[in-house]
């Protein structure tokens, strides 16, 4: 049917078109924030500073503890401890006991403690026991909440330390 040459000359005649398909981000977290390079819809917080993750595998407990990033932190592991940053993401199967303040803050998993953001989004499957301080607030169907909720007088309130 073919021989050798006639498949090496459609070959050249008819250029590969080769589709670059971006890979979906491999983790989860409030929409627009997690970027895995790709161009989407949605813009990260900053593209200069990019996601930074406690894996799974890492359990941070101390007393006196302070985790802080100018960018956004994607939390999967556990924490004892106070965490400031501009976007914190606790994913889905970790947990945190302490203060989280963030501009905005997306919990999936577990929280014990105090919330402090501009906005702040409780997922369907979060477990939250925390007093919330907050300018904007969204809770899905399904979440469990716990504690109470307070309307930011000032935007000192909810606003991190990043120094």
């Amino acid at each position: 049917m073919f021989s050798r040459d006639s498949r090496a000359e459609t070959r050249a005649e008819t250029p590969r078109q080769t589709a670059t398909v971006a890979a979906p981000p491999r983790f989860s977290g409030p929409m627009g924030i997690v970027s895995n390079g790709a161009t989407t819809g949605y813009s990260s917080v900053s593209s200069d500073r990019p996601t930074s993750i406690l894996g799974p595998d890492i359990s941070i407990y101390g007393e006196q503890l302070i985790l802080k990033t100018k960018g956004s932190l994607l939390i999967q592991g556990h924490i004892e401890g106070d965490v400031h940053g501009e976007t914190v993401t606790v994913d889905d199967g970790a947990h945190v006991k302490g203060v989280i303040t963030a501009r905005t803050i997306a919990i999936q998993g577990g929280v014990k403690g105090e919330l402090k953001g501009s906005n702040v989004i409780l997922h369907e499957n979060s477990v939250v026991e925390a007093n919330i301080v907050q300018e904007r607030l969204t809770i899905a169907d399904g979440a469990k909440f716990e504690g109470s909720v307070k309307k930011a007088k000032d935007v000192s309130e909810v606003t991190p330390d990043l120094s």
